[in-house]
């Protein structure tokens, strides 16, 4: 009689958690996988699997979206942290991969990339580009590619990567296999809809406005306008140079900008240098400085060996604490050097 109370008592505390928490505490079954796929992708001519597969643990139903022939999987997870039992799946992925000779038919310039160890972006529509008139029309290509995509399933959103193509990356890379160099290669969802290419080519944009801006890179900078340049400055997220004074004040530079909090390309630190009144000459791709101390200093795109990204003061070789090799320098050394006070942030 205890042990039958116990259980009723025990039965009715777990159904008040789940009514006040909302946490799933038995496995989904079969008509709730057929309720999520249409939910969350529209599916209703499907097939489903009569039972499900436990594979490491999980529930794994396997599931046939008929008007494609795409076969995908939906597992059944449990997480306190996602409320108890909730399912995923791998739809997307899927149906992108099986059907990529068609979506990609007649582009050659692009390429579908497995990226299933990434979960949020399992699969890319990848293409290089070298200048804003080849992005325009990689960008109105894959305004088609989305439409084809569409009538496949007007409800899956895909993923892609925009690589930007330059010589000197690669002269880069040839004598620094492991740099990392900053590249426009972007990946996120855009939902498949009207003017995707307009929209995908003006984020792509703002970013290669930005690459070209931070570096200084002539080659790029040939390629924009004053226009663009004033837009990606008053960019939300960007990240800006302050001077500290000796009083704490803050002078703002308004037109030098960075990448990453902390540090400046060598290009930045060429602006910021002139706009200080420092004695710089040369270009933003190659300049020497006098610095406060007395020492001569140059920096230089070229500046790289096998060692990693150097400047050179007095004509001496010094090596940067560069943890990537990407000719950034650290506030902390543009203090050292120059006796500048930097918030970049």
């Amino acid at each position: 009689m205890y042990k039958k109370r116990f259980i009723v008592m025990a039965t009715a505390l777990m159904l008040i958690a789940v009514i006040l928490t909302g946490c799933r505490i038995i496995p989904h079954s079969r008509f709730n996988v057929r309720q999520y796929v249409f939910k969350k992708y529209g599916l209703w001519n499907v097939s489903i699997s009569k039972e499900s597969e436990e594979k490491e643990g999980a529930d794994v139903w396997t599931v046939v979206d008929k008007k494609n022939d795409v076969e995908f999987s939906v597992t059944d997870l449990f997480n306190l942290g996602h409320d108890g039992y909730y399912l995923t799946d791998d739809y997307e992925y899927s149906l992108v991969m099986n059907k990529s000779d068609i979506l990609l038919d007649g582009f050659d310039e692009f390429e579908c990339v497995d990226n299933s160890d990434n979960p949020y972006y399992p699969v890319k529509f990848e293409f290089h580009y070298k200048n804003l008139a080849d992005l325009r029309k990689r960008c109105d290509e894959l305004e088609e590619i989305y439409r084809r995509l569409s009538k496949m399933n007007s409800e899956v959103a895909v993923t892609y990567s925009s690589i930007l193509d330059f010589s000197f990356k690669d002269e880069v890379n040839d004598k620094l296999p492991d740099v990392y160099l900053d590249d426009a290669d972007i990946s996120f969802k855009k939902s498949c809809g009207k003017n995707v290419g307009d929209e995908i080519y003006d984020e792509i944009k703002l970013y290669y406005v930005w690459h070209a801006y931070n570096y200084q890179w002539p080659v790029l900078l040939d390629d924009i306008t004053e226009k663009d340049i004033e837009e990606m400055l008053a960019y939300e997220h960007m990240i800006h140079v302050s001077v500290v004074n000796a009083d704490e004040t803050e002078e703002l530079i308004p037109d030098v900008i960075s990448y990453r909090c902390w540090e400046l390309t060598f290009g930045s630190l060429y602006l910021l240098l002139k706009e200080k009144g420092f004695d710089v000459t040369g270009y933003a791709t190659h300049y020497t400085v006098l610095a406060p101390s007395g020492i001569e200093y140059e920096f230089s795109y070229d500046f790289y060996d096998g060692d990693g990204i150097y400047v050179l003061a007095d004509g001496e070789k010094t090596f940067l604490r560069n943890y990537d090799d990407d000719f950034y320098i650290s506030t902390e050394e543009i203090e050292e050097f120059f006796g500048l006070d930097l918030n970049v942030r």
